[in-house]
């Protein structure tokens, strides 16, 4: 083999210059992501909500399951979420939506080789406040925390049954929820670390200032290069590996691992 193709070949050790890792030693407010960022959702998790979404908007509208997906995509394409648009075309309540599609046991969902003790480890790597912010309803974040094993591990969560701002949903990737955030944990955007599997969020986050990490590790259905982008600092495979880099940048910056 060249050496050119030795190069080629080689992980890119993405982002992970000087500025960044100072950068990451400093947060003091770490926003991230639910599914595909604290485990791997879409490998049966999203497909058990899907099922039921396109259910119930088949059932809601009188239209066919197929009709009933294709609404779905596009209004989670159009808005970031599909109550958004199931409420503004068709006045379905975000409350009758949640609890029809999300409520279930969800154990079944989460993958048999899933870590507890890794995640647990790798959040608590992750220093100061801790939010978990996501556009999933909170009785399902209620149900999936304890079975994570990381319900005490959040200092508050934001879901999407609190992104209703003034009258006006405010969901991922809103930039007004994003700034509301930084506000409210009394931080400045410079200094939140936005963790998240989703590049229109994180292009968001960038915008304001924010540290934004890719958690891509996940997102197999899509060209899988490790590194940084225009709209991320650091892209990392799990948050295993954003903890190792927290903690190697929190020993360059000489500050204690607690």
């Amino acid at each position: 083999m060249t050496d050119n193709k030795k190069r080629r070949n080689k992980p890119i050790e993405n982002a992970d210059d000087g500025q960044t890792r100072a950068r990451l030693s400093r947060v003091k407010v770490w926003l991230i992501d639910c599914d595909d960022t604290l485990y791997e959702s879409s490998r049966g998790m999203f497909a058990a909500i899907h099922l039921r979404m396109e259910s119930f908007i088949a059932q809601k509208l009188g239209v066919s399951i197929e009709e009933g997906r294709r609404l779905q995509h596009a209004y989670w394409a159009r808005y970031g979420a599909t109550f958004l648009g199931l409420e503004k075309h068709h006045g379905i309540a975000p409350e009758e939506f949640f609890e029809a599609t999300h409520r279930f046991d969800l154990s079944e969902e989460v993958p048999e080789d899933f870590s507890r003790a890794k995640l647990r480890d790798s959040l608590k790597a992750l220093k100061g406040k801790r939010v978990l912010v996501t556009n999933g309803p909170e009785c399902y974040i209620k149900a999936l925390l304890p079975l994570l094993g990381i319900a005490d591990l959040f200092d508050a969560v934001v879901s999407a049954d609190d992104m209703r701002v003034m009258g006006t949903w405010r969901c991922k990737p809103d930039e007004t929820l994003f700034a509301g955030l930084a506000a409210r944990f009394k931080a400045r955007p410079e200094q939140c670390g936005f963790v998240e599997d989703s590049p229109v969020n994180l292009k968001t986050a960038k915008k304001l200032g924010m540290v934004t990490v890719w958690c891509a590790g996940y997102r197999k259905r899509e060209p899988h290069r490790m590194q940084a982008h225009a709209w991320a600092d650091v892209a990392v495979d799990s948050l295993v590996e954003l903890a190792r880099r927290v903690r190697n940048a929190r020993s360059q910056a000489g500050m204690r691992p607690n």
